[in-house]
């Protein structure tokens, strides 16, 4: 079974833009169920699952998403990528390769910040030491870090924490580590042309969401930005976040 595939969350609808889902960590495809009924009035929806025990490089992450699309891109549809945190990062480098098939890239609080912060690189260094035993303990703390807690509601917190959890210990370092590697100013060239949203959440506690989506809008000149005042990093889990709406 490949480490890469796609959960179809509607029924194939070709007349419509393909909506390509890019996740983050937890890499389930899943956190993105509370948007799906919006957006599948516009799109026709595959959202990419990393299996929890995954342990692969970002040139084999793109070779396999790329091939995966090239199953599920119908003739003449159009082709929307959008990724979240560490899913906005690989999304960024499978539109790079297939910068002539894109219609528009979508990156809501993209993990290219991750090196913006020294101390979480580092810490994150140090993660692949942690006991297996503490790994949920550690994984409900972050929480506290990912959401805004007035606006997302105790099912939908469950629900990340579970996501979290569904991740081996060591497949969630080796994702920390792909972070550490990620290099935006070397994707920028191969996706300059492409039209970007820019989606952050301005009370991001996790990453700098807010600065790093002014420096994207600077280096992508057909970039636009949306800025969600109250939201924070998993922000499409929130109560009036409205994915569709957005696009």
């Amino acid at each position: 079974m490949s480490p890469l595939s796609f959960w179809q969350p509607r029924p194939a609808q070709p007349n419509l833009p393909l909506f390509i889902f890019f996740p983050g960590m937890d890499g389930t495809g899943k956190l993105l169920h509370k948007q799906i009924d919006g957006l599948a009035l516009k799109f026709d929806i595959r959202c990419m699952t990393i299996d929890s025990n995954d342990r692969t490089d970002w040139v084999g992450l793109v070779d396999r998403s790329l091939a995966l699309i090239d199953q599920e891109l119908a003739v003449g549809q159009e082709l929307y990528l959008c990724g979240e945190s560490f899913g906005a990062c690989l999304a960024m480098q499978v539109a790079g390769r297939s910068a002539e098939n894109v219609a528009k890239l979508v990156l809501i609080n993209p993990a290219s910040s991750f090196m913006r912060l020294p101390w979480l690189a580092w810490s994150s260094a140090l993660s692949g030491l942690l006991p297996d035993a503490l790994y949920p303990t550690s994984a409900k703390i972050l929480v506290n870090f990912l959401v805004a807690a007035d606006r997302v509601a105790a099912a939908e917190r469950q629900s990340l924490v579970d996501a979290m959890l569904s991740v081996n210990p060591q497949a969630a370092a080796w994702r920390l580590n792909l972070l550490r590697r990620f290099q935006v100013h070397s994707i920028v060239p191969d996706i300059i042309d492409i039209p970007v949203l820019l989606i952050a959440g301005e009370l991001d506690r996790l990453l700098p969401s807010l600065l790093e989506v002014k420096i994207l809008q600077r280096l992508l000149p057909k970039s636009k930005t949306t800025l969600l005042p109250s939201s924070g990093h998993a922000c499409l889990l929130e109560k009036d976040i409205h994915l569709a709406d957005l696009l």
